[in-house]
């Protein structure tokens, strides 16, 4: 458990080393507004954002010479980045940054040893709720620290097709990984970080947006009794009023609980739950929104601002084609707003942004539709899902009625504190909230996230379109709120500050719930623990062992491969029920290859001539099988003709040559 918390937290300090200052090259080469004259934490900040926003397509392009070439890459830009980052980071800590620097490393401890799993005590280990997720992202990492990408899928293994549903934002992983392996670094542990450095991106971007914005000068603020730095940490710990939808599933005893506050509705999820979740929308988002700040304001811009807004378009893109949608949204709503406005070299500025962005993703693009199967259409119509508020009516017009009367309702739990601070905000401010571009930008993202996410849902597993696509408006309600907070929203007995003040603290409620259920989900027995910490050591062996690229197959027939997911470096015919699809194989190609190898685990009548026949029709090189598998101890089981090349307790390898080579 140790080793694993510090060896997540080395991949966040190697990740913090590569993505900073090569951002920081980005930011001084193509002229990112303030850049220059940012000093200290804030240009610290802007660094690391402007490293989220163009390293990601910059690694993908690189990345199709190999792994290796990326890796080079990252390095080289972060070298050169170096002298850019440290001119002015001397200056003195603002007021508050102590503290902020104190919560940030109680938090980045404090979330990494809830997220890393846990011996228990007899020679066990037991997992996090949070490897539901981490699954995916660690294959991704080590698929793309592999192949260099596009990656091979490597959950559904066929050779010469690359995985569909990959991330940009895992190249950065995959780099970590790469340069922390001589210190044991593997990819799971730089996925880990990337839970930490989506928490500082969270940040210190809505620090630019709150600063780009003037949102205290739209409200007059002055001398506000606490540092920015407090309130906007106060803001990004809590959440909506989750904690009471949950009351309905305690009414069923509390073991019916679920593992996440966020599943009772269609989620908006909160800055920390979406943090530790899926860093890679957290860093999409900032990447949006570096692009459209990149040509926001009234300094001329030029060729450089365009590039720099084309490659965060792109990354976005890369990063979460969800996020892009809500980028995308708020960009024509921005292009309309500039037409509106009469400033076509602007628009012009925008559209040319937009066309270079698509340019860069052409790669990545291909790739994408050469792969897509078809089918159901990725994106479809519907009103928001409130969970919650169940409604069986007849009439399709009252239908929908009540379902937009419930949508409101949930919107109305889902953002808490930060409704009554945007109420606050712009009940005070008026017109002088839309006093300049990024302003304006943050209204438009959230008319975006309400269009889209209320009106439009993703079809593939979950509507991730709907919670991810939120991030826009939950972005701009914090930078609302942080500034009411400053005027007073807390203190003032003639507004609403008694309501201000339940739902802000009602908002950490959730996160405690996720702390605590996330060592209680997902449920492993004793001989699960077992398997979980003899697997490893399989894998370990493997990893170790057998060629890169090498197909190794465990039990799929799962929701999720825990084990593969965490541990193993290489491909698998199938991997499990779940996370198959998410890399762009169909249901039913899933279905069929779990099907086939479901007797290779669960039947110990199958022969080892089937079992040799399998692994030569399929390329396997190794079988990994534990005793959670019917034919881990059956004595007539073809594991029992074969000898293993690694034997734990409870998990074994056979190598294929070795079952081919066997005796009847």
């Amino acid at each position: 458990m140790a080793a694993e918390f510090v060896l997540s937290l080395a991949a966040m300090v190697v990740f913090l080393a590569i993505v900073a200052p090569a951002g920081a090259r980005f930011a001084e080469t193509l002229a990112f507004p303030g850049f220059a004259e940012a000093r200290g934490v804030e240009r610290a900040g802007l660094a690391l954002l402007c490293g989220l926003a163009c390293l990601p397509v910059a690694l993908d392009l690189a990345g199709r010479l190999g792994a290796l070439a990326m890796a080079a890459t990252a390095v080289a830009l972060a070298l050169s980045g170096l002298p850019a980052l440290a001119r002015g980071l001397s200056a003195p800590l603002p007021a508050g940054l102590r503290f902020g620097l104190a919560a940030a490393a109680l938090w980045i401890g404090v979330s990494t040893l809830v997220m890393i799993s846990w011996p228990d005590g007899v020679g066990g280990l037991a997992h996090s709720v949070f490897v539901l997720d981490y699954v995916k992202h660690s294959e991704a990492t080590a698929a793309i620290a592999g192949a260099g990408t596009p990656p091979w899928n490597p959950t559904f293994h066929t050779p010469g097709v690359t995985a569909v549903y990959y991330y940009f934002f895992y190249s950065l992983t995959a780099v970590v990984a790469l340069i922390g392996a001589p210190a044991g670094v593997e990819p799971r542990h730089a996925a880990y970080a990337a839970a930490a450095i989506a928490a500082l991106t969270f940040y210190a971007l809505a620090d630019l947006l709150w600063r780009r914005s003037a949102a205290d000068a739209a409200l007059g603020v002055k001398a506000p009794q606490r540092p920015a730095a407090v309130w906007l940490i106060a803001l990004l710990l809590t959440t909506g009023l989750d904690i009471f939808p949950l009351a309905r599933f305690a009414l069923d005893g509390l073991d019916n609980l679920p593992h996440d506050p966020e599943v009772w509705n269609d989620q908006v999820t909160a800055f920390t739950l979406t943090a530790l979740w899926v860093p890679h929308h957290a860093a999409a988002l900032a990447a949006a929104f570096i692009a459209l700040l990149a040509l926001a304001g009234p300094e001329p811009k030029g060729w450089r601002q365009i590039l720099l807004a084309a490659l965060a378009f792109a990354s976005t893109a890369g990063m979460s084609v969800y996020v892009a949608v809500g980028a995308g949204v708020t960009a024509a709503l921005w292009l309309l707003t500039l037409l509106i406005q009469r400033r076509p070299r602007d628009a012009a500025r925008l559209a040319a942004a937009g066309l270079v962005a698509l340019a860069l993703a052409v790669p990545w693009l291909r790739t994408l539709f050469a792969t897509y199967g078809g089918g159901e259409a990725p994106i479809a119509f519907g009103i928001r899902s409130a969970g919650i508020f169940p409604f069986v009516i007849d009439n399709a017009v009252a239908r929908m009625a009540a379902q937009l009367a419930s949508m409101v309702a949930a919107y109305m739990v889902e953002f808490g504190v930060f409704l009554i601070g945007a109420y606050a905000f712009w009940k005070k401010a008026g017109r002088a909230g839309l006093a300049n571009d990024a302003a304006r930008i943050l209204v438009l993202g959230a008319a975006a996230s309400f269009l889209v996410g209320s009106f439009l849902r993703s079809t593939v597993l979950y509507n991730d379109l709907g919670w991810r696509v939120m991030l826009f408006a939950q972005m701009a309600t914090l930078v609302w709120t942080l500034s009411a907070a400053r005027d007073g929203l807390f203190r003032d007995r003639s507004g609403p500050w008694a309501a201000a003040w339940f739902c802000l603290i009602a908002g950490y409620a959730p996160l405690v719930y996720s702390f605590v259920q996330a060592r209680r989900f997902p449920e492993q027995n004793a001989l699960a623990r077992a398997v979980n910490a003899d697997e490893r050591a399989a894998w370990r062996w493997a990893n170790a062992n057998l060629p890169q690229g090498a197909v190794v197959q465990a039990q799929a027939n799962v929701e999720r491969a825990y084990n593969f997911g965490l541990y193993s470096r290489f491909p698998a015919y199938i991997a499990d029920h779940h996370v198959g699809r998410l890399f762009g194989a169909s249901e039913q190609a899933v279905l069929d290859r779990i099907g086939e190898t479901l007797p290779l685990f669960d039947q110990p009548q199958t022969k080892r001539a089937d079992v040799r026949a399998f692994v030569e029709r399929r390329g396997v090189s190794a079988i990994v099988v534990t005793a959670l598998d019917a034919v881990f101890a059956a004595p007539e089981a073809w594991t029992a003709q074969v000898r293993p090349a690694f034997s734990t307790p409870h998990a074994r390898v056979y190598l294929s040559q070795d079952i081919a080579d066997a005796k009847p």
